[in-house]
């Protein structure tokens, strides 16, 4: 059956610099099933360079939301659950909302559908693993330029007027 189809995709900088997945790539994956399933697109959702942490400061998945409470389409797909966020609560409260308007929810590389009880219990676990990796992550980043700080090594960007010699100790550059 066909469906209208919501996209959601969202990159920040440092995972399309590590892993290469960006926006035109979940985008193209994702058309590509609607494609196959003989759905017509309706609209792509993106925010580009932001954090998947929570959903404060994204205005794709905002308007992605607003468009959802007006019914403007049957099923959201997304590359992978942790597009739409890292965080377990936020993915939990933007599945009801689609659930409390029959939107159904798929994710392209975790094969779970979110109108049974065990593609709820899949979509948990997944949001858990997701929120998981987040902190591991800040966890690690943290304990890396802590270590950086006791070394007497400098954990910022270059301060303008100053130049970062080779065993990173700061000195002043005078511009004239």
């Amino acid at each position: 059956m066909s469906k209208k189809v919501a996209i959601y995709c969202r990159v920040s900088t440092i995972e399309q610099a590590e892993e290469g997945l960006s926006i035109d790539s979940q985008y193209h994956n994702i058309k590509e099933y609607c494609k196959n399933q003989g759905h017509e697109i309706y609209n792509l959702y993106e925010d580009r360079g932001i954090s998947g942490k929570n959903i404060t400061n994204r205005p794709g998945i905002k308007q992605l939301l607003e468009d959802a409470t007006k019914n403007k389409f049957d099923l959201v797909v997304v590359w992978k659950l942790n597009r739409i966020s890292r965080k377990l609560l936020d993915i939990l409260n933007i599945v009801d909302l689609l659930n409390k308007h029959n939107i159904a929810f798929r994710s392209l590389t975790e094969n779970f559908e979110t109108e049974t009880p065990s593609g709820k219990l899949q979509l948990n676990i997944m949001g858990a693993i997701g929120e998981f990796e987040r902190e591991t992550i800040a966890e690690n980043v943290k304990m890396g330029l802590l270590a950086r700080a006791r070394e007497g090594r400098w954990n910022g960007g270059v301060v303008l007027g100053y130049t970062l010699k080779p065993n990173l100790k700061i000195s002043l550059q005078v511009c004239l």
